[in-house]
Protein backbone atom coordinates (compact mmCIF):
# COMPACT_ATOMS: atom_id res chain seq x y z
CA UNK A 1 0.00 0.00 0.00
CA UNK A 2 2.69 2.68 0.98
CA UNK A 3 4.52 1.96 -2.38
CA UNK A 4 1.29 2.82 -4.33
CA UNK A 5 1.15 5.62 -2.23
CA UNK A 6 4.82 7.02 -3.35
CA UNK A 7 4.14 6.15 -6.84
CA UNK A 8 0.71 8.04 -7.11
CA UNK A 9 2.03 11.05 -4.97
CA UNK A 10 5.47 11.03 -7.64
CA UNK A 11 2.92 11.28 -10.60
CA UNK A 12 1.36 14.35 -9.10
CA UNK A 13 4.60 15.86 -8.17
CA UNK A 14 6.14 15.38 -11.73
CA UNK A 15 2.22 17.18 -13.35
CA UNK A 16 2.88 19.95 -10.75
CA UNK A 17 6.35 20.54 -10.28
CA UNK A 18 6.89 20.99 -14.39
CA UNK A 19 3.55 23.10 -14.70
CA UNK A 20 4.06 26.22 -17.06
CA UNK A 21 4.65 29.14 -14.27
CA UNK A 22 5.91 26.90 -11.71
CA UNK A 23 9.83 27.99 -12.99
CA UNK A 24 8.76 31.63 -13.91
CA UNK A 25 8.39 33.00 -17.20
CA UNK A 26 11.34 31.12 -18.80
CA UNK A 27 11.03 28.75 -21.74
CA UNK A 28 10.83 25.13 -21.08
CA UNK A 29 12.63 24.83 -24.79
CA UNK A 30 11.43 21.03 -24.97
CA UNK A 31 9.77 19.61 -22.05
CA UNK A 32 8.79 15.67 -22.35
CA UNK A 33 8.30 15.44 -18.40
CA UNK A 34 4.25 15.24 -19.64
CA UNK A 35 4.83 12.46 -21.87
CA UNK A 36 5.94 9.66 -18.93
CA UNK A 37 4.35 12.19 -15.91
CA UNK A 38 1.52 9.00 -16.12
CA UNK A 39 3.58 6.02 -15.63
CA UNK A 40 3.40 5.81 -12.08
CA UNK A 41 -0.08 6.35 -11.40
CA UNK A 42 -0.91 4.03 -14.53
CA UNK A 43 1.54 1.64 -13.04
CA UNK A 44 -0.37 1.31 -9.69
CA UNK A 45 -3.44 0.57 -11.71
CA UNK A 46 -1.75 -2.53 -13.12
CA UNK A 47 -1.00 -3.56 -9.55
CA UNK A 48 -4.48 -3.55 -8.68
CA UNK A 49 -5.83 -4.89 -11.97
CA UNK A 50 -3.31 -7.79 -11.44
CA UNK A 51 -4.01 -8.57 -7.39
CA UNK A 52 -6.43 -10.22 -5.70
CA UNK A 53 -8.08 -7.81 -3.59
CA UNK A 54 -11.76 -6.05 -3.72
CA UNK A 55 -12.96 -2.90 -4.12
CA UNK A 56 -10.36 -2.69 -7.21
CA UNK A 57 -12.60 0.38 -8.66
CA UNK A 58 -12.46 2.27 -5.08
CA UNK A 59 -9.23 1.93 -4.68
CA UNK A 60 -8.15 3.23 -8.31
CA UNK A 61 -10.22 6.11 -7.42
CA UNK A 62 -8.47 6.78 -3.97
CA UNK A 63 -5.05 6.29 -5.58
CA UNK A 64 -5.65 8.63 -8.57
CA UNK A 65 -7.29 11.23 -6.27
CA UNK A 66 -3.56 11.34 -4.57
CA UNK A 67 -2.24 11.74 -8.11
CA UNK A 68 -4.62 14.46 -9.07
CA UNK A 69 -5.23 16.02 -5.90
CA UNK A 70 -1.62 16.85 -5.71
CA UNK A 71 -1.51 18.24 -9.29
CA UNK A 72 -4.43 20.27 -8.50
CA UNK A 73 -3.28 21.57 -5.39
CA UNK A 74 0.18 22.54 -6.36
CA UNK A 75 -1.19 24.39 -9.34
CA UNK A 76 -3.89 26.15 -7.76
CA UNK A 77 -2.78 27.05 -4.46
CA UNK A 78 -2.32 30.59 -4.93
CA UNK A 79 -6.13 31.23 -5.10
CA UNK A 80 -6.27 30.79 -1.53
CA UNK A 81 -4.78 34.69 -1.68
CA UNK A 82 -8.21 35.75 -2.79
CA UNK A 83 -10.08 33.12 -1.23
CA UNK A 84 -9.77 29.64 0.65
CA UNK A 85 -12.69 28.02 -1.29
CA UNK A 86 -10.97 28.22 -4.78
CA UNK A 87 -8.82 25.76 -3.59
CA UNK A 88 -10.85 23.30 -2.16
CA UNK A 89 -13.13 23.56 -5.08
CA UNK A 90 -10.47 23.08 -7.34
CA UNK A 91 -9.19 19.98 -5.37
CA UNK A 92 -12.46 17.91 -4.48
CA UNK A 93 -13.80 19.29 -7.18
CA UNK A 94 -11.58 18.92 -10.37
CA UNK A 95 -9.46 16.16 -8.70
CA UNK A 96 -12.53 13.80 -8.22
CA UNK A 97 -13.59 14.30 -11.71
CA UNK A 98 -10.31 13.64 -13.41
CA UNK A 99 -9.97 10.29 -10.49
CA UNK A 100 -13.84 9.22 -11.53
CA UNK A 101 -12.15 9.12 -15.21
CA UNK A 102 -8.74 7.13 -14.03
CA UNK A 103 -11.12 4.99 -11.86
CA UNK A 104 -13.33 4.37 -14.90
CA UNK A 105 -10.34 3.42 -16.74
CA UNK A 106 -9.42 0.80 -14.83
CA UNK A 107 -12.80 -0.66 -14.31
CA UNK A 108 -13.24 -0.83 -18.33
CA UNK A 109 -9.20 -2.49 -18.99
CA UNK A 110 -10.45 -5.38 -16.01
CA UNK A 111 -14.04 -6.38 -17.14
CA UNK A 112 -13.40 -5.74 -20.97
CA UNK A 113 -9.73 -5.70 -22.41
CA UNK A 114 -6.56 -3.26 -22.41
CA UNK A 115 -7.07 -1.49 -25.62
CA UNK A 116 -10.91 -0.39 -24.48
CA UNK A 117 -9.92 0.64 -21.53
CA UNK A 118 -6.60 2.86 -22.96
CA UNK A 119 -9.52 4.65 -25.17
CA UNK A 120 -11.60 4.85 -22.19
CA UNK A 121 -8.74 6.77 -20.27
CA UNK A 122 -8.00 9.16 -23.89
CA UNK A 123 -11.51 9.44 -24.38
CA UNK A 124 -13.01 10.52 -21.03
CA UNK A 125 -9.70 13.15 -20.13
CA UNK A 126 -11.03 14.41 -23.55
CA UNK A 127 -14.96 14.91 -22.81
CA UNK A 128 -13.94 16.20 -19.01
CA UNK A 129 -12.19 18.78 -21.00
CA UNK A 130 -14.76 19.56 -23.18
CA UNK A 131 -17.63 19.58 -20.36
CA UNK A 132 -15.24 22.53 -18.48
CA UNK A 133 -15.98 24.45 -21.31
CA UNK A 134 -19.45 25.10 -20.29
CA UNK A 135 -20.57 23.53 -17.13
CA UNK A 136 -21.82 25.30 -14.02
CA UNK A 137 -18.30 25.37 -12.30
CA UNK A 138 -16.63 25.50 -15.42
CA UNK A 139 -12.37 25.29 -15.05
CA UNK A 140 -10.43 24.59 -18.12
CA UNK A 141 -6.99 26.25 -16.41
CA UNK A 142 -5.96 22.61 -15.85
CA UNK A 143 -6.45 21.11 -19.44
CA UNK A 144 -3.19 18.78 -20.24
CA UNK A 145 -2.62 20.85 -23.93
CA UNK A 146 -1.76 23.32 -21.96
CA UNK A 147 0.99 22.15 -20.06
CA UNK A 148 3.40 22.87 -23.52
CA UNK A 149 2.66 26.70 -23.09
CA UNK A 150 5.92 27.69 -22.18
CA UNK A 151 7.37 25.19 -24.67
CA UNK A 152 6.04 26.93 -27.86
CA UNK A 153 9.01 24.91 -29.67
CA UNK A 154 6.78 21.75 -29.37
CA UNK A 155 3.18 22.87 -30.34
CA UNK A 156 3.70 24.73 -33.23
CA UNK A 157 1.09 22.10 -34.89
CA UNK A 158 -1.50 23.23 -32.40
CA UNK A 159 -2.88 24.79 -35.30
CA UNK A 160 -4.16 22.17 -36.96
CA UNK A 161 -5.13 20.12 -33.27
CA UNK A 162 -6.00 23.20 -31.16
CA UNK A 163 -4.39 22.57 -27.59
CA UNK A 164 -6.89 19.39 -26.86
CA UNK A 165 -4.59 17.80 -29.34
CA UNK A 166 -1.92 18.52 -26.68
CA UNK A 167 -3.78 16.37 -24.56
CA UNK A 168 -4.26 13.58 -27.10
CA UNK A 169 -0.32 13.53 -27.06
CA UNK A 170 0.34 13.40 -23.61
CA UNK A 171 -2.35 10.18 -22.98
CA UNK A 172 -1.37 8.40 -25.72
CA UNK A 173 2.70 8.73 -25.11
CA UNK A 174 2.03 7.53 -21.38
CA UNK A 175 -0.53 4.86 -22.72
CA UNK A 176 2.02 3.63 -25.22
CA UNK A 177 4.96 3.73 -22.61
CA UNK A 178 3.22 1.70 -20.19
CA UNK A 179 2.03 -0.67 -23.06
CA UNK A 180 6.10 -1.37 -23.97
CA UNK A 181 7.26 -1.31 -20.03
CA UNK A 182 4.16 -4.50 -19.98
CA UNK A 183 5.15 -6.00 -23.00
CA UNK A 184 8.56 -6.22 -22.22
CA UNK A 185 8.03 -7.99 -18.89
CA UNK A 186 9.81 -5.47 -17.18
CA UNK A 187 7.32 -5.58 -14.12
CA UNK A 188 7.02 -8.87 -12.08
CA UNK A 189 3.64 -8.72 -9.92
CA UNK A 190 2.92 -10.14 -6.44
CA UNK A 191 -0.84 -11.10 -7.22
CA UNK A 192 -1.07 -11.63 -3.50
CA UNK A 193 -0.06 -8.42 -1.96
CA UNK A 194 -0.05 -6.53 -5.46
CA UNK A 195 3.23 -5.29 -5.07
CA UNK A 196 5.71 -4.93 -8.31
CA UNK A 197 9.52 -5.14 -8.82
CA UNK A 198 11.57 -4.62 -11.37
CA UNK A 199 13.34 -7.25 -13.33
CA UNK A 200 14.49 -5.87 -16.72
CA UNK A 201 14.76 -8.90 -18.31
CA UNK A 202 13.14 -9.11 -21.72
CA UNK A 203 13.63 -5.45 -23.66
CA UNK A 204 14.63 -6.88 -26.63
CA UNK A 205 11.37 -8.38 -26.68
CA UNK A 206 9.73 -5.13 -26.85
CA UNK A 207 12.18 -3.01 -29.05
CA UNK A 208 9.30 -2.52 -31.66
CA UNK A 209 7.45 -0.70 -28.64
CA UNK A 210 9.64 1.31 -27.77
CA UNK A 211 10.76 2.21 -31.16
CA UNK A 212 6.71 3.23 -31.96
CA UNK A 213 7.70 5.35 -28.55
CA UNK A 214 10.02 7.17 -29.62
CA UNK A 215 8.41 8.14 -33.11
CA UNK A 216 5.01 9.25 -31.09
CA UNK A 217 7.39 11.10 -29.22
CA UNK A 218 9.44 12.91 -32.00
CA UNK A 219 7.42 12.83 -34.88
CA UNK A 220 5.35 15.96 -33.43
CA UNK A 221 8.46 17.92 -32.22
CA UNK A 222 10.11 17.89 -35.53
CA UNK A 223 6.72 18.81 -37.55
CA UNK A 224 6.58 21.54 -35.04
CA UNK A 225 10.14 23.04 -35.44
CA UNK A 226 9.37 22.23 -39.23
CA UNK A 227 6.48 24.66 -38.92
CA UNK A 228 8.11 27.11 -36.86
CA UNK A 229 10.86 28.15 -39.07
CA UNK A 230 8.60 28.10 -41.99
CA UNK A 231 6.05 30.45 -40.68
CA UNK A 232 6.03 33.53 -42.26
CA UNK A 233 4.53 37.16 -41.86
CA UNK A 234 5.89 38.78 -45.13
CA UNK A 235 2.23 39.39 -46.28
CA UNK A 236 0.80 40.59 -43.23
CA UNK A 237 0.03 44.42 -42.91
CA UNK A 238 1.88 46.35 -39.98
CA UNK A 239 0.38 47.76 -37.48
CA UNK A 240 1.47 49.61 -34.38
CA UNK A 241 0.30 48.93 -30.61
CA UNK A 242 0.33 50.53 -27.15
CA UNK A 243 -0.09 48.01 -23.75
CA UNK A 244 -0.67 49.91 -20.70
CA UNK A 245 0.03 48.13 -17.51
CA UNK A 246 -1.22 50.48 -13.96
CA UNK A 247 0.31 48.35 -11.57
CA UNK A 248 -2.37 49.12 -8.53
CA UNK A 249 -3.32 47.11 -6.19
CA UNK A 250 -6.69 46.19 -7.40
CA UNK A 251 -7.75 45.14 -3.73
CA UNK A 252 -6.88 48.81 -1.92
CA UNK A 253 -5.26 50.95 -3.95
CA UNK A 254 -7.27 50.96 -6.94
CA UNK A 255 -10.32 52.05 -5.01
CA UNK A 256 -8.73 55.24 -3.92
CA UNK A 257 -8.43 56.79 -6.81
CA UNK A 258 -11.53 57.81 -8.91
CA UNK A 259 -11.72 56.85 -12.87
CA UNK A 260 -12.08 60.62 -13.51
CA UNK A 261 -8.50 60.74 -11.76
CA UNK A 262 -7.06 57.46 -12.95
CA UNK A 263 -7.99 58.05 -16.72
CA UNK A 264 -6.59 62.00 -16.17
CA UNK A 265 -3.58 60.76 -15.01
CA UNK A 266 -2.69 58.00 -17.78
CA UNK A 267 -3.82 60.42 -20.53
CA UNK A 268 -1.32 62.75 -19.45
CA UNK A 269 1.29 59.93 -19.27
CA UNK A 270 0.51 58.50 -22.22
CA UNK A 271 0.34 61.89 -24.54
CA UNK A 272 4.11 62.45 -23.16
CA UNK A 273 4.89 59.32 -23.75
CA UNK A 274 3.91 59.65 -27.45
CA UNK A 275 5.50 63.05 -27.72
CA UNK A 276 8.43 62.20 -26.80
CA UNK A 277 8.98 58.67 -28.54
CA UNK A 278 7.54 59.68 -32.02
CA UNK A 279 8.46 63.46 -32.62
CA UNK A 280 7.41 66.99 -32.03
CA UNK A 281 6.45 67.48 -35.24
CA UNK A 282 2.69 67.01 -35.53
CA UNK A 283 2.82 65.51 -38.71
CA UNK A 284 5.10 62.61 -37.58
CA UNK A 285 2.69 61.93 -34.33
CA UNK A 286 -0.11 61.75 -36.91
CA UNK A 287 1.56 59.51 -38.67
CA UNK A 288 3.50 57.28 -36.38
CA UNK A 289 1.32 56.92 -33.33
CA UNK A 290 -0.20 53.82 -32.36
CA UNK A 291 -3.57 52.46 -34.20
CA UNK A 292 -4.55 51.34 -30.93
CA UNK A 293 -3.85 51.56 -27.35
CA UNK A 294 -4.82 48.98 -24.94
CA UNK A 295 -5.66 49.25 -21.48
CA UNK A 296 -6.70 46.51 -18.90
CA UNK A 297 -9.59 44.98 -17.18
CA UNK A 298 -11.77 47.22 -15.10
CA UNK A 299 -9.60 49.96 -16.13
CA UNK A 300 -12.71 52.09 -14.90
CA UNK A 301 -13.97 50.92 -11.79
CA UNK A 302 -16.94 52.54 -10.92
CA UNK A 303 -19.27 51.95 -13.42
CA UNK A 304 -20.53 53.19 -16.47
CA UNK A 305 -24.04 53.52 -18.13
CA UNK A 306 -23.89 52.24 -21.49
CA UNK A 307 -26.33 54.27 -23.23
CA UNK A 308 -25.31 57.39 -22.08
CA UNK A 309 -20.71 56.55 -21.00
CA UNK A 310 -20.32 59.46 -23.53
CA UNK A 311 -20.76 62.28 -20.76
CA UNK A 312 -19.11 60.30 -18.14
CA UNK A 313 -15.91 62.59 -17.35
CA UNK A 314 -13.63 59.73 -17.40
CA UNK A 315 -14.32 59.36 -20.93
CA UNK A 316 -14.04 62.47 -21.65
CA UNK A 317 -10.30 62.29 -20.03
CA UNK A 318 -9.42 59.74 -22.52
CA UNK A 319 -10.86 61.58 -25.15
CA UNK A 320 -8.42 64.17 -25.30
CA UNK A 321 -5.61 61.10 -26.19
CA UNK A 322 -7.59 60.43 -29.62
CA UNK A 323 -8.36 64.34 -30.02
CA UNK A 324 -4.65 64.44 -30.05
CA UNK A 325 -4.18 61.49 -32.25
CA UNK A 326 -7.03 60.67 -34.48
CA UNK A 327 -5.62 58.01 -35.94
CA UNK A 328 -5.42 56.02 -32.96
CA UNK A 329 -8.30 53.56 -31.21
CA UNK A 330 -8.38 53.16 -27.16
CA UNK A 331 -9.79 49.63 -26.15
CA UNK A 332 -10.44 49.98 -22.26
CA UNK A 333 -11.41 47.75 -19.59
CA UNK A 334 -14.76 48.61 -17.59
CA UNK A 335 -17.14 48.24 -15.43
CA UNK A 336 -20.80 48.81 -17.05
CA UNK A 337 -24.14 49.12 -16.39
CA UNK A 338 -27.48 49.63 -18.24
CA UNK A 339 -31.23 49.74 -16.78
CA UNK A 340 -33.90 48.40 -17.94
CA UNK A 341 -37.97 48.26 -17.57
CA UNK A 342 -39.74 45.41 -16.62
CA UNK A 343 -40.77 45.11 -20.76
CA UNK A 344 -37.03 44.89 -22.38
CA UNK A 345 -35.40 43.35 -19.24
CA UNK A 346 -32.54 40.46 -19.95
CA UNK A 347 -32.18 37.09 -17.79
CA UNK A 348 -29.36 38.30 -15.54
CA UNK A 349 -30.98 41.70 -14.20
CA UNK A 350 -31.78 42.47 -10.92
CA UNK A 351 -34.23 45.16 -9.39
CA UNK A 352 -32.80 48.31 -8.30
CA UNK A 353 -34.71 48.48 -5.64
CA UNK A 354 -37.37 45.61 -4.10
CA UNK A 355 -40.45 48.10 -4.52
CA UNK A 356 -38.79 49.27 -7.81
CA UNK A 357 -40.61 48.40 -11.49
CA UNK A 358 -36.82 49.01 -13.18
CA UNK A 359 -34.06 46.74 -13.46
CA UNK A 360 -30.57 47.05 -14.09
CA UNK A 361 -27.71 44.71 -15.31
CA UNK A 362 -23.57 44.83 -14.59
CA UNK A 363 -21.20 43.59 -16.79
CA UNK A 364 -17.53 43.27 -17.13
CA UNK A 365 -16.63 44.90 -20.62
CA UNK A 366 -14.35 46.40 -23.07
CA UNK A 367 -15.17 48.95 -25.05
CA UNK A 368 -13.37 51.09 -28.08
CA UNK A 369 -13.34 54.60 -28.36
CA UNK A 370 -12.49 56.21 -31.67
CA UNK A 371 -12.18 59.81 -33.14
CA UNK A 372 -15.74 61.06 -34.22
CA UNK A 373 -16.82 57.12 -33.68
CA UNK A 374 -19.68 55.86 -31.42
CA UNK A 375 -18.81 53.81 -28.69
CA UNK A 376 -18.95 50.06 -28.85
CA UNK A 377 -19.44 47.79 -26.11
CA UNK A 378 -18.74 44.07 -25.64
CA UNK A 379 -19.52 42.09 -22.27
CA UNK A 380 -17.26 39.45 -20.60
CA UNK A 381 -18.95 36.28 -21.09
CA UNK A 382 -16.77 33.82 -19.87
CA UNK A 383 -17.79 34.74 -16.17
CA UNK A 384 -15.21 33.31 -13.35
CA UNK A 385 -17.14 31.14 -11.01
CA UNK A 386 -17.84 32.28 -7.68
CA UNK A 387 -16.74 35.66 -8.22
CA UNK A 388 -18.81 37.01 -10.87
CA UNK A 389 -21.74 34.87 -11.41
CA UNK A 390 -22.88 32.09 -8.86
CA UNK A 391 -23.13 28.63 -9.82
CA UNK A 392 -26.68 27.09 -9.90
CA UNK A 393 -28.17 30.31 -8.91
CA UNK A 394 -31.75 29.75 -9.25
CA UNK A 395 -31.29 26.91 -6.74
CA UNK A 396 -28.18 28.33 -4.60
CA UNK A 397 -30.05 32.30 -4.77
CA UNK A 398 -32.87 31.39 -2.05
CA UNK A 399 -30.28 30.19 0.77
CA UNK A 400 -27.13 32.63 -0.54
CA UNK A 401 -28.89 35.18 -2.43
CA UNK A 402 -26.60 37.14 -4.86
CA UNK A 403 -23.51 36.31 -3.00
CA UNK A 404 -19.78 36.32 -4.63
CA UNK A 405 -16.67 36.76 -3.50
CA UNK A 406 -14.95 39.65 -4.06
CA UNK A 407 -11.56 39.16 -5.39
CA UNK A 408 -10.61 42.90 -6.25
CA UNK A 409 -12.13 44.23 -9.30
CA UNK A 410 -15.41 43.02 -10.77
CA UNK A 411 -17.67 41.07 -8.31
CA UNK A 412 -21.44 40.41 -8.52
CA UNK A 413 -23.21 38.13 -11.06
CA UNK A 414 -22.71 39.78 -14.06
CA UNK A 415 -24.52 39.89 -17.12
CA UNK A 416 -23.11 38.43 -20.67
CA UNK A 417 -23.52 38.26 -24.04
CA UNK A 418 -24.34 35.15 -26.82
CA UNK A 419 -21.72 36.32 -29.71
CA UNK A 420 -18.21 37.22 -29.86
CA UNK A 421 -17.91 40.51 -31.26
CA UNK A 422 -14.84 41.82 -33.17
CA UNK A 423 -14.45 45.61 -33.18
CA UNK A 424 -13.59 47.60 -36.30
CA UNK A 425 -11.22 50.51 -35.48
CA UNK A 426 -10.28 53.84 -36.69
CA UNK A 427 -8.31 51.90 -39.26
CA UNK A 428 -10.71 50.04 -40.63
CA UNK A 429 -8.07 47.24 -41.81
CA UNK A 430 -7.90 46.28 -38.18
CA UNK A 431 -10.41 43.90 -36.56
CA UNK A 432 -9.98 43.27 -32.82
CA UNK A 433 -10.90 40.61 -30.60
CA UNK A 434 -11.93 42.15 -27.19
CA UNK A 435 -10.56 39.16 -24.81
CA UNK A 436 -11.28 39.47 -21.01
CA UNK A 437 -8.87 37.28 -18.27
CA UNK A 438 -10.58 33.76 -17.99
CA UNK A 439 -11.84 34.10 -21.70
CA UNK A 440 -8.39 33.58 -22.63
CA UNK A 441 -7.89 30.58 -20.78
CA UNK A 442 -10.84 28.58 -23.40
CA UNK A 443 -9.37 27.80 -27.28
CA UNK A 444 -12.49 27.28 -28.70
CA UNK A 445 -14.33 29.88 -27.26
CA UNK A 446 -10.96 32.34 -28.07
CA UNK A 447 -10.75 30.70 -31.64
CA UNK A 448 -14.42 32.04 -32.58
CA UNK A 449 -13.20 35.52 -33.15
CA UNK A 450 -11.00 34.31 -35.52
CA UNK A 451 -13.72 32.92 -37.06
CA UNK A 452 -15.49 35.96 -37.08
CA UNK A 453 -12.82 37.84 -38.37
CA UNK A 454 -10.81 38.75 -36.18
CA UNK A 455 -7.17 39.74 -37.39
CA UNK A 456 -5.28 40.06 -34.03
CA UNK A 457 -6.49 39.69 -30.34
CA UNK A 458 -6.36 41.94 -27.11
CA UNK A 459 -6.53 40.21 -24.01
CA UNK A 460 -7.02 42.61 -21.10
CA UNK A 461 -6.73 41.14 -17.69
CA UNK A 462 -6.42 42.32 -14.00
CA UNK A 463 -4.02 39.58 -12.62
CA UNK A 464 -2.75 40.99 -9.40
CA UNK A 465 -5.64 39.87 -6.86
CA UNK A 466 -3.84 36.68 -7.13
CA UNK A 467 -1.05 38.07 -5.79
CA UNK A 468 2.85 37.59 -6.45
CA UNK A 469 2.55 33.94 -7.47
CA UNK A 470 2.80 31.60 -10.57
CA UNK A 471 -0.52 32.32 -11.06
CA UNK A 472 -0.27 35.51 -13.14
CA UNK A 473 2.53 33.79 -14.38
CA UNK A 474 0.91 30.71 -15.98
CA UNK A 475 -1.89 32.94 -17.40
CA UNK A 476 0.46 34.79 -19.56
CA UNK A 477 1.66 31.64 -21.26
CA UNK A 478 -1.60 30.20 -21.58
CA UNK A 479 -1.77 33.52 -23.83
CA UNK A 480 0.92 31.99 -25.86
CA UNK A 481 -1.18 28.96 -26.45
CA UNK A 482 -3.86 31.14 -27.91
CA UNK A 483 -1.53 32.78 -30.49
CA UNK A 484 -0.65 29.26 -32.03
CA UNK A 485 -3.52 27.99 -32.46
CA UNK A 486 -5.34 31.22 -34.71
CA UNK A 487 -2.07 32.63 -35.80
CA UNK A 488 -2.82 35.86 -34.47
CA UNK A 489 -0.32 38.75 -32.56
CA UNK A 490 -2.15 39.07 -29.12
CA UNK A 491 -1.66 42.38 -27.54
CA UNK A 492 -1.76 41.82 -23.94
CA UNK A 493 -2.67 44.76 -21.30
CA UNK A 494 -2.38 43.53 -17.44
CA UNK A 495 -3.23 45.61 -14.53
CA UNK A 496 -0.26 43.81 -13.15
CA UNK A 497 1.31 41.11 -13.64
CA UNK A 498 3.04 40.49 -17.50
CA UNK A 499 1.68 42.79 -20.20
CA UNK A 500 3.27 42.93 -23.64
CA UNK A 501 3.06 41.49 -27.46
CA UNK A 502 3.41 37.92 -28.84
CA UNK A 503 3.60 36.90 -32.03
CA UNK A 504 1.97 34.08 -33.59
CA UNK A 505 4.42 31.22 -32.79
CA UNK A 506 4.17 32.18 -29.27
CA UNK A 507 6.93 34.35 -28.68
CA UNK A 508 6.94 37.39 -26.21
CA UNK A 509 8.08 40.71 -26.95
CA UNK A 510 8.55 44.11 -25.32
CA UNK A 511 6.98 42.03 -21.74
CA UNK A 512 6.45 44.35 -18.84
CA UNK A 513 7.05 42.06 -15.48
CA UNK A 514 5.32 42.01 -12.10
CA UNK A 515 5.05 45.34 -9.58
CA UNK A 516 6.60 47.00 -13.21
CA UNK A 517 4.09 50.60 -14.02
CA UNK A 518 4.89 51.21 -17.80
CA UNK A 519 4.32 51.32 -21.35
CA UNK A 520 5.48 49.44 -24.58
CA UNK A 521 5.17 49.91 -27.88
CA UNK A 522 5.53 47.20 -30.97
CA UNK A 523 4.46 46.73 -34.12
CA UNK A 524 2.39 44.00 -34.92
CA UNK A 525 0.82 42.27 -37.72
CA UNK A 526 -2.50 41.57 -38.87
CA UNK A 527 -3.35 38.08 -40.32
CA UNK A 528 -6.66 37.54 -42.14
CA UNK A 529 -6.10 33.74 -42.84
CA UNK A 530 -7.60 30.94 -40.62
CA UNK A 531 -5.98 27.90 -39.55
CA UNK A 532 -7.50 24.81 -39.45
CA UNK A 533 -8.46 24.57 -35.92
CA UNK A 534 -10.13 28.16 -36.89
CA UNK A 535 -12.13 26.68 -39.21
CA UNK A 536 -13.01 22.99 -37.80
CA UNK A 537 -12.79 23.84 -34.09
CA UNK A 538 -11.90 21.14 -31.57
CA UNK A 539 -12.61 17.89 -33.27
CA UNK A 540 -10.56 16.10 -31.12
CA UNK A 541 -12.45 16.75 -27.66
CA UNK A 542 -15.72 16.48 -29.45
CA UNK A 543 -14.89 13.39 -30.93
CA UNK A 544 -13.69 12.29 -27.16
CA UNK A 545 -16.97 13.49 -25.75
CA UNK A 546 -18.96 11.30 -27.58
CA UNK A 547 -17.00 8.12 -27.80
CA UNK A 548 -16.60 8.75 -23.77
CA UNK A 549 -20.33 6.94 -22.67
CA UNK A 550 -20.64 5.10 -26.03
CA UNK A 551 -17.47 2.89 -24.66
CA UNK A 552 -19.19 2.95 -20.87
CA UNK A 553 -22.80 2.24 -22.46
CA UNK A 554 -21.57 -0.06 -23.92
CA UNK A 555 -18.89 -2.29 -21.96
CA UNK A 556 -21.93 -1.95 -19.15
CA UNK A 557 -24.25 -3.85 -21.05
CA UNK A 558 -21.67 -6.38 -22.33
CA UNK A 559 -21.10 -7.27 -18.43
CA UNK A 560 -24.88 -7.47 -17.40
CA UNK A 561 -25.46 -9.82 -20.93
CA UNK A 562 -22.55 -12.05 -19.75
Amino acid sequence: MLKKIYYSAFTGFLLMIFWPGVWGFADSTFNFTFLFAFLPLLLVDYQIRNDFGKRKFIRTFLYGFIALGIFNAGTTFWVWNAHWSGVLATVFINGGLMSLVFACYGWVTRVHSKRIGYWTLVSGWLALEVFHESWALSFPWLDLGHAFASSPLMIQWYEYTGHRGGTFWILIGNLTLLHAVIKSRVLEINRINGEFNFSFKNLKSSLKSYVTLMGLWLIPIMFSLFLYFNFSEDEMPERLGTVVQPNVDPYYEKFEKSDQQQAREWAQIIKSYLKSNINDSNDLALEFSPNVIVFPETFLHEGLQESHANVFKPIHELDSIIQSYPKTSLLVGAMTYELFTNADRTNTSRKISSHGKNYYDLYNSAFVLSFNKPMRFYHKSKLVVGVEYMPFGSLLSKILGDFTIDMGGSAGSLGTQDYRDVFTLIDTSIKLAPIICWEQDYGNYVREYAKQGANVFAIITNDGWWGNTLGHLTHMQYSRVRAIENRRWILRSSNTGISGFIDPKGQVIEAMTWGEKGIRTSLFRLNNKKTVFTICGDLIGRAGALLFPFLLISVFVRKKVQ
